[in-house]
């Protein structure tokens, strides 16, 4: 049976691919919106928005209790709470008991596509109207798709999407509003230092893995020979995973102002601009579908959303674990590109009829990016398939 022997990328490489096949999807994707402010992250993205809003001290934020900490970070960082709400067996914010809760200084709504998969937004952007609530269209798992019939990034009052999940490029978020109160898109600029260390990073990870076909080699061996005279470690090792959720506590989790308000960087705004679209939404579709034949049958784990909207892009592939603790770390450790949102703000309220803790902890982030081939993908679930036959075995 074939095993990882190096670890497969969690998210989307530079390398020539990018630039194949179709350039524009015929599914509507938010990056192309007129409107858009690009931002360092999407993190940032929120921070600005509830910047616009002139949220800070006193002021309250509904969000949902599965999340990543860097969706709260920001709101702490401006001296706001977070009012932690319920989500449903869909990962749809459950309005029927948000509306019973105490919402006085509830300023604005978070509210998540999660994995690509569109959430209705037509009845949330209703209930947040009704309450003065600004709705902030998180749409970081989601930068493809429809949802009620209008594109997802347009429900919102605001809506923020992260560009490494769906682009080949290690840092950028972006903004899109109905109406910016403040000059919101007069960010300020990086710094040439700045500007490129996020190229370097791109081309290294994707020479690294080999996603530069002709000149990999002559790239990695640069990189390399630069750190070893500079006495670090290769950047490419450093950055395997570009993007992914932060390996620390959520309680140190936090956002600096010079994090949050600068602009994305020119290598990012290039990127999402000029990488071709139907290639990210196609691939992600196939990996999708081969993952749900792959992993049908694994022991101790299920699939619980095998049916992919027809207009999305997943931004991975969720596998629900009945015992995480005994396989997550070694899956990460066998190469596995996967994580899962376990590390929750703290103070994340036990509420009847939740979703959310459940998914933190037995809900896996698989990757399935445009940038993994089936032969990865197979490679991928049958290291799966042995760490989780394994575990049966002895349990």
């Amino acid at each position: 049976m074939p095993s990882l022997t190096v670890a497969l990328p969690r998210l989307p490489l530079f390398g020539w691919a990018s630039f194949t096949g179709p350039k524009r999807s015929a599914t509507p994707c938010i990056v192309d919106r007129s409107d858009i402010v690009f931002t360092r992250s999407g993190q940032a993205a929120i921070g600005l928005a509830l910047r616009d809003l002139a949220v800070g001290s006193g002021d309250r934020v509904l969000v949902p209790t599965y999340h990543c900490p860097t969706m709260i970070a920001p709101i702490a960082t401006l001296g706001a709470q977070p009012l932690f709400f319920p989500i449903d067996p869909c990962g749809a914010p459950r309005i029927d008991v948000i509306a019973h809760m105490d919402l006085s200084g509830v300023r604005a709504m978070i509210a998540a596509h999660y994995f690509g998969s569109p959430q209705p937004m037509a009845h949330i952007r209703h209930f947040c109207d009704a309450r003065g609530i600004a709705l902030i269209e998180d749409c970081a798992h989601a930068i493809f798709g429809e949802t009620d019939g209008r594109p997802v990034g347009s429900w919102g009052h605001y809506a923020i999407a992260s560009l490494p999940k769906f682009f080949p490029t290690t840092e950028g978020g972006c903004l899109v509003a109905e109406a910016f109160r403040s000059p919101i898109k007069d960010l300020p600029r990086r710094s040439p230092a700045d500007e490129l260390r996020v190229i370097a990073n791109s081309i290294e990870i994707g020479a690294r893995h080999r996603a530069l076909r002709g000149v990999n080699r002559l790239v990695a061996g640069g990189f390399a020979l630069v750190e070893s005279i500079r006495g670090g470690s290769p950047q490419g090792a450093a950055h395997a995973a570009p993007g992914s959720p932060p390996q620390r506590s959520s309680a140190s989790a936090s956002a600096t102002s010079s994090t949050l308000w600068c602009r994305a960087s020119a290598w990012s705004r290039f990127i999402a601009g000029a990488a071709h679209r139907e290639r990210i939404f196609a691939n992600r579709r196939r990996n999708h579908q081969h993952l749900c034949a792959l992993l049908a049958d694994v022991p101790g784990t299920r699939i619980p959303w095998p049916k992919l909207p027809e207009r999305a892009a997943p931004y991975v592939f969720p596998l629900w674990v009945d015992e995480p603790a005994k396989s997550y770390q070694r899956a990460r450790r066998a190469g596995v590109p996967l994580f899962r949102w376990d590390d929750a703000w703290p103070g994340v309220p036990i509420i009847k009829g939740d979703c959310g803790p459940r998914w933190g902890n037995h809900i896996f982030q698989l990757g399935c990016h445009q940038d993994l081939g089936v032969d990865d993908l197979e490679v991928m679930t049958d290291t799966l398939r042995r760490i989780f036959s394994s575990e049966t075995l002895q349990g």
